[in-house]
């Protein structure tokens, strides 16, 4: 065998293994995007059942309950900075409502109106099964995506000319490809 086709079998071989590694290194930048287009058809479609394979309702039903906790204490400081007594006792008689209450209010059906842009006050507070008839928001969505590190993907959605904070759901990777809802900041 000649030098040169041993050269270009080098060649070959460099040339595929290169592409091989900008094809995973792509698929692991998109796979977040691809999981919530996913997610949004299913919501966009009113199918729970079908939104909840990406959902790790345990996580994000902690993550909530222990965001919500934690701004509870933090909602009165004293002049260091730190909650009053007053503050996290409230916290404490909360926390007590609160676990029952994220537990019957964190659906899938719920998750998809926030999905769709609703607010969350209306998303989470609906009846079940009134959802397939509700008008969905008369305004356009203002969306914003971006990770939070290797294994972290903040979706940010809110009605396109609105002042309050966007809803911030964060997805949180399992595996390689995979990626599952696990945190909701409620603005």
């Amino acid at each position: 065998m000649s030098s040169m086709s041993m050269l270009w079998k080098r060649r070959w071989a460099l040339v595929a293994g290169a592409s091989c590694l900008v094809v995973a290194v792509l698929a692991l930048y998109l796979s977040p995007y691809l999981t919530l287009q996913r997610m949004q058809a299913a919501a966009a479609a009113h199918e729970g059942e079908r939104l909840a394979e990406w959902i790790d309702f345990p996580a994000l039903r902690a993550n909530l309950k222990s965001g919500v906790h934690q701004r509870l204490a933090l909602a009165r400081q004293n002049a260091q900075g730190q909650p009053t007594p007053a503050s996290l006792m409230g916290a404490a008689v909360a926390g007590a409502l609160l676990g029952p209450m994220v537990d019957a209010l964190i659906t899938p059906d719920s998750l998809a109106r926030l999905l769709r842009g609703q607010k969350p006050a209306q998303a989470l507070l609906k009846p079940q099964g009134a959802d397939k008839s509700d008008a969905e928001p008369s305004k356009r969505l203002e969306t914003q995506m971006r990770y939070e590190g290797l294994n972290r993907f903040v979706f940010s959605v809110r009605q396109a000319g609105e002042d309050e904070d966007p809803i911030d759901l964060v997805l949180s990777r399992q595996g390689l490809f995979s990626w599952r809802l696990t945190e909701l900041r409620l603005p």
